[in-house]
């Protein structure tokens, strides 16, 4: 196990990780060394370094801490541990590393069945990916359901009857013993080849399968495998040949323009192209070429370390190469091989990964281009960088009944509806409570995003002024989110609130980083009011008034809409009932004595 140190202990002469802090005391730069003394030394020590990124470092270098590990790669996993929980400034940084989807087999379980997770965990199964192409991992998820049929249940329980992915031929029926648990075991075995990218492997199975079924006279299975034959055969056709040697390989090129990086990795398989993932890189300033290759190998394969191929071919050799080589080898438990061709077919695969990686990084950088809105909006707001994703939160209630909250969200000024929400409000029990049901609706949102290892907002905009502002940073500061803008807009001068500013933010009217405020602040505002009549017209379907005579569904709105609930209603006498238009006092008598009858229990249940 490492051990951990700091500034004022004198670094060793062993493998480690060290973390260089500024002014503040954040962490700006995490690195690896052979050793520790030696390599701390270049940002330390007297001499002057030719290195521009070591140049910076020193200049903004407050103090550092360092972990001795126990060997170098179990330094070079602990660095790439660090990076991805502390994301430094001056770090290459795999984008949303977190968010890349896995296909999972659970291997573990006594009929395993495959899924679509986020998470990968030390439980036993099998973790194929990172996909950054979601459409393409549906795809793959979706062929495996056609041709290998297991369980897509979540929970496994014996059955009487069977389901319907089994009755139109998509599931085996493990649950109803159609299938024995060797027979199913060795379907798995094959959809775990397959996800591999060793398609003609499970060719080779299943064709023997197929003659032993004829040889025993078994032509119904014999049949059943041939046509499972001819699908996989047909995936294979679809798979480009890239090299005439049947070797398993990632190939990997990097492309960059100003801030931005794309790395291509080509996935060969039995000397077919069976993917091309594309990963997105934050770059650090002043990163150059080898730093990026060297972060990323780390990263990715730290990642991914389930079906590592037995060679990389890379644009540009790390300068760690070898103890890369070591840390992947030992979870392949075989030899991993890293190389940077020259020439060859094996540099034509280079130039394949590397025009990929530049095609993906120029449609990128397009895509890239913030609005002049959101740009100004942030500029106004004193932020680092742009606010591409901006959620707004509203509650709406009438008289403290139905209380809602809800969250929209804009994406570089436009809505992104997959990533609206709903809530209904939980802890304000009775009564009108803004301040509480706003930070409720603050709370919940942010730790459900982190929860789920989803993107936080760039920017919180809270629909009211100073006190709803105040509400909403106590639950910003409880939920642990981290970089959030947090801003109010009052709606009665359209005046910006931000936190730890006291007076409003002299933002002109036709601003158009004022004028996306608004939007978002109308948007999230009509998405409140829609939830919430849905929720009072559910009430109206079900309320007690249903058989009152005189009382149809438009009196039952006006009711609702003036005293908020039936529960509310039933506290009124028969004068304020009255008092609603359209309701007389001989009516209001009547849907008094229902509700009593009701609350005596001798009527239908509130």
């Amino acid at each position: 196990m490492p051990d951990g140190h700091n500034a004022r202990s004198r670094p060793p002469t062993r493998p480690g990780v060290y973390l260089l802090r500024d002014r503040n005391g954040k962490i700006m730069y995490v690195g690896k060394a052979r050793n520790l003394r030696n390599r701390l030394r270049a940002y330390t020590g007297g001499a002057e370094s030719q290195d521009p990124k070591v140049q910076v470092l020193r200049s903004k270098l407050a103090g550092f801490d360092y972990i001795v590990a126990g060997s170098e790669t179990e330094a070079l996993i602990l660095e790439s541990n660090l990076i991805k929980e502390h994301r430094p400034r001056y770090n290459v940084k795999l984008k949303d590393d977190k968010r890349y989807p896995f296909i999972k087999v659970t291997l573990a379980d006594e009929f395993p069945r495959a899924f679509v997770t986020r998470v990968v965990r030390q439980d036993g199964a099998g973790y194929f990916g990172p996909y950054t192409d979601a459409k393409a991992m549906r795809r793959t998820l979706r062929l495996i359901r056609q041709v290998f049929s297991i369980r897509q249940c979540p929970t496994f329980r014996r059955r009487s009857r069977p389901c319907l992915n089994y009755q139109i031929g998509r599931c085996l029926g493990p649950c109803i013993g159609a299938v024995s648990k060797k027979e199913y075991d060795r379907i798995v075995k094959e959809l775990t080849l397959f996800l591999e990218g060793r398609a003609g492997d499970v060719v080779a199975l299943l064709s023997g399968q197929m003659e032993q079924a004829v040889d025993d006279l078994r032509f119904e299975e014999a049949a059943f495998l041939r046509d499972r034959i001819a699908d996989i055969e047909k995936i294979g056709r679809r798979q480009r040949v890239l090299t005439t040697q049947l070797v398993d390989r990632d190939v990997i090129a990097v492309a960059r323009h100003e801030g931005y990086a794309v790395a291509s990795v080509v996935r060969v398989r039995g000397g077919k192209l069976i993917a091309c993932e594309n990963c997105p890189l934050e770059l650090g300033p002043r990163t150059n070429d080898d730093e990026i290759m060297e972060a990323f190998l780390k990263q990715f394969y730290n990642l991914s370390r389930g079906s590592l191929p037995s060679e990389i071919l890379l644009d540009s050799s790390p300068p760690d190469r070898e103890a890369i080589e070591k840390w992947l080898g030992e979870g392949a438990l075989r030899r991993v091989r890293i190389s940077a061709p020259s020439r060859g077919e094996r540099r034509l695969l280079i130039e394949f990964a590397r025009d990929n990686a530049r095609q993906t990084l120029k449609r990128t950088f397009e895509s890239r281009r913030v609005p002049a809105s959101v740009v100004e909006l942030g500029e106004a707001l004193g932020m680092k960088r742009p606010p591409r994703l901006i959620s707004g939160i509203d509650i709406s209630n009438i008289s403290g009944a139905h209380a809602v909250g809800t969250v929209v969200t804009f994406r570089d000024g436009r809505p992104d509806r997959g990533l609206y929400r709903k809530y209904r409000i939980r802890t304000v029990v009775q009564g009108r409570d803004d301040y509480g049901s706003i930070a409720e609706v603050v709370s919940r949102h942010l730790k459900r995003a982190i929860k789920e290892e989803r993107e936080l907002p760039d920017l919180l905009l809270i629909d009211g002024g100073k006190g709803q502002l105040s509400a909403a940073a106590a639950a910003l500061r409880r939920s642990g989110a981290r970089g959030v803008t947090l801003v109010g807009l009052a709606k009665r001068e359209e005046e910006v609130f931000v936190r730890g500013r006291a007076t409003p933010l002299p933002l002109p009217a036709d601003s158009k980083g004022k004028k996306l405020l608004v939007r978002v602040r109308n948007e999230v505002h009509r998405f409140s009011i829609a939830y919430h009549r849905s929720l009072r017209d559910r009430e109206v379907r079900r309320s007690l008034l249903d058989g009152v005579p005189g009382v149809g569904t438009s009196r039952k709105e006006a009711l609702l809409r003036k005293f908020g609930s039936v529960r509310s209603l039933m506290e009124r006498s028969p004068d304020e009932i009255a008092e609603v238009p359209g309701i007389g006092i001989t009516t209001a008598r009547r849907i008094k004595e229902a509700l009593q009858k009701a609350g005596s229990g001798n009527g239908p249940a509130a």
